[in-house]
């Protein structure tokens, strides 16, 4: 749950229609389908509760953003904003309605794995349009190591994205797929 204002900010029956429904689990197979049959067991008003859960959902993304301002604006008070990097960032996407389902389950849809990556502050160039290159929460430390001009420590996985962050050269066919060939001839998923 979200707390107020949040959980009446956005009333059900305003909540902007997903891009599929449930309808749509006729063609995705057995493991979309089951998801749904386990939320059905589970709230017999499944469909009122998925409406509900939308609606708490949109809360819950305007008091983060809220509370981003809040950060931002401290820190622009405080005169540290210019000299601070901010990442935003989410683990993992949720179907929020779409399929007719919630939370997170079957498979890996576009919904759930292309997911919020943003940087902000010194040196970093916006940018209207998302970066095209295929990146992963893994290259964040990289990234924030190479940022502060600090050694990355041995074993630490990813890679740096301050070049395509900066607008300097980066090597284009390694962030081209989200699957990385090593020397040693095997494919890992990034």
């Amino acid at each position: 749950q979200v707390p107020e204002p949040y959980f009446s900010m956005f009333p059900p029956d305003k909540a902007p229609p997903t891009r599929c429904g449930a309808e749509a689990l006729e063609t995705k197979g057995f493991k979309f389908q089951f998801a749904r049959q386990l939320g059905e067991r589970a709230f017999p008003d499944y469909d009122k509760q998925l409406v509900r859960a939308r609606s708490n959902y949109f809360g819950m993304l305007r008091l983060i953003d809220d509370q981003i301002k809040r950060l931002v604006q401290t820190l622009q008070e405080k005169g540290r904003f210019d000299n601070t990097i901010l990442v935003f960032l989410a683990d993992h996407g949720d179907f929020v309605g779409e399929y007719g389902l919630v939370r997170k389950g079957p498979e890996l849809p576009e919904c759930l794995t292309r997911i919020p990556l943003f940087f902000v502050g010194p040196g970093v160039k916006a940018s209207a349009q998302p970066h095209p290159a295929h990146v992963s929460i893994a290259d964040v430390m990289p990234t924030l190591c190479e940022a502060l001009g600090q050694a990355l420590p041995v074993g630490v996985q990813g890679r740096s994205l301050w070049p395509l962050l900066t607008g300097g050269d980066y090597p284009h066919e390694e962030f081209a797929s989200v699957y990385v060939e090593h020397g040693f001839g095997g494919l890992h998923y990034t």
